[in-house]
């Protein structure tokens, strides 16, 4: 019965219909429509109408996720410089192949890890492409019971350089919690940057959408690495 509905509501949005005047026709929840419909083309003549049927709060809303779309986008696109700017540089590369590995990929900048090396790595990597200073940068760290939490705060603070105040409470592994045995006798350490780190991530993915246009000939997409907002405008690159 479903795939009746949602071919009936594909076929009545494919006209020009709201999804509130579908909803008197099919009877499932306005977010399956929506989710049905999605991608659905509409003419130019469809999408005046639907404009002027949308209440002021709905132009609103499209007007601000067009303009976080727009940015995203252009973050996106300056990654993509970045990485044609340094491809010759080993640092650039070796950071952005670290990202990759081992960055989160949700939200905003955040790496992990427990080599003082790669974490030592990955701060100056920052704070040389992204603009951030150490004052800007958080330390998250995981230990394990019985490690002394200031004396490894006092630790990472001196090899990285970032002040112990920005720190957060770590996060202590007690024993018997199911973890594994082997103990990281400095703990594993998460950065954090705060200026502007979900464009920062967005230009992060960029720059390894153009890293893999360049050595496997994938064809880039902006949407594989960043989920367009649903009442965005299309982006229109100047």
């Amino acid at each position: 019965r479903h795939w009746k509905y949602r071919e009936r509501a594909r076929n009545l949005r494919s006209q020009g219909w709201s999804y509130n005047e579908i909803l008197n026709e099919v009877p499932v929840a306005k977010s399956t429509i929506s989710l049905w419909c999605r991608g659905v083309p509409l003419t130019c003549e469809q999408q005046k109408r639907l404009q002027e049927k949308r209440p002021q709060t709905m132009r609103g809303i499209e007007a601000i996720q067009t303009l976080f779309w727009r940015r995203r986008c252009e973050a996106f696109d300056q990654g993509r410089s970045m990485y044609k700017k340094y491809r010759q540089t080993n640092f650039f590369v070796g950071g952005l192949m670290l990202y990759w590995a081992e960055g989160n990929k949700q939200k905003a900048v955040a790496f992990a890890n427990s080599d003082s090396r790669v974490i030592r790595y990955m701060i100056k990597w920052f704070c040389r492409y992204f603009g951030v200073s150490v004052n800007e940068i958080s330390l998250h760290l995981h230990l394990h019971s019985g490690q002394d939490e200031e004396k490894m705060k006092d630790y990472w603070s001196q090899l990285t350089g970032v002040p112990v105040q920005n720190f957060y409470k770590s996060f202590i592994k007690q024993e018997g919690s199911g973890y594994r045995k082997n103990v990281l006798y400095n703990g594993t350490v998460k950065i954090q940057i705060h200026r502007e780190s979900t464009y920062s991530l967005f230009k992060i993915f960029g720059a390894l959408a153009e890293y893999l246009s360049e050595s496997i000939d994938e064809k880039i997409s902006m949407t594989d690495w960043i989920p367009r907002l649903p009442y965005a405008k299309e982006y229109t690159r100047r």
